[in-house]
This record gives structure tokens, sequence and C-alpha cells, in this order.
């Protein structure tokens, strides 16, 4: 009996453990912009901050594991109201190589070009994967509509999950 009572509890201290190993994705708020995006955990108050040409942008990042889980969304206002996805997909790939310089990319996989998300039939998207100067991996999706712009990353040294990955990355919803 007492083998029996002692592999049961040797069960469930290692079912509590590999629970506390699993994200708990939820969606969170993007402050006040109407934007919503799942994170493995909470990601607390978005920083705002504005933008070189004085768009307010919101950063928003959280850590799981070794992995970070990185969204920059930049409210455009009335900018590209009137734009294509042509133009829109222009603006993303100008951001996303502006963003290369800053993080010190050393090898990019090159851009891949129109997606498109159910939910907003206007946005277009790109996604590329990057290599950093400090051997991090960094999975990109970025998407644009006439109101929005976001990235989001999740980046590290070692393989993240595909499944966390993906619910990061597809996880971002633009305003309804």
């Amino acid at each position: 009996m007492n083998k029996l009572l002692l592999s049961l509890l040797f069960l469930v201290t290692s079912l509590v453990s590999v629970s506390q190993d699993v994200p708990q994705f939820a969606k969170y708020a993007i402050s006040s912009s109407g934007c919503y995006a799942y994170f493995p955990v909470n990601p607390g108050s978005f920083e705002i901050q504005k933008s070189e040409d004085s768009l307010n942008m919101y950063i928003g990042k959280a850590s799981f594991g070794d992995a970070f889980y990185y969204l920059i969304l930049v409210d455009l206002g009335t900018v590209f109201i009137d734009s294509e996805k042509d133009e829109l997909n222009n603006l993303l790939t100008q951001y996303l190589d502006f963003l290369q310089t800053q993080y010190k990319i050393t090898r990019t996989a090159g851009y891949g070009m129109g997606h498109i998300m159910e939910s907003n039939p206007k946005a277009t998207g790109v996604i590329d994967f990057w290599e950093d100067e400090n051997n991090y991996q960094y999975d990109i999706k970025a998407w644009a509509d006439n109101h929005f712009l976001v990235v989001l990353m999740v980046y590290s040294v070692e393989e993240v999950n595909y499944n966390y990955k993906s619910l990061f990355l597809n996880g971002f919803r633009f305003p309804e």
C-alpha cells in the first residue's frame, strides 16, 4: 500500500511540475487602442511612446522560459487611411528594415509577403526569420491596415515550442 501511495504522490508531483511549464495564453487589451493580443503570461501595462513622426506606439513584452514575446503597435491615425495594400506592404517592410538595424540583425530569411487575416480582410501581413549578433533567433509577423501597424516577435537562443510561437504570432486582433 505504501508503494502505491508513494507512486501516486510521485505522479501528482510530476503533473504539477509539468503544468507549471506550460504557458497560459490569454487575450490582453493593448492599452486603449482597441487592439488585442494573446500572450503566454501577463505582459503587464503596455508602454506608450511617441514615434519619430509623433504617432502613438504601444510596446508590450513578456518572457516565458527562455523566450521573449514582444509586440510593437503603431497607431497610424489617419496618415494611411486611403492607402492600398501595396503601400501598406511597403510601410511594413520599411519598418522591419529599420528594426533590423535596431536589433543588430545579421541574417534574415527574407520577407514572406501577402499574408491575410480572416478577421480583417483589409489588413496585409509579412513574416520573416532573423538572427542577431548574439545568436538569438527571431520569428517575426507584422500586420498593417489603414489604422494600425503591428510587429510581433518571438526570440530566443534556444528553439521555442512551435505551438507557443504560433499562438502568439497569430494572436493579434485589430479593433472590431
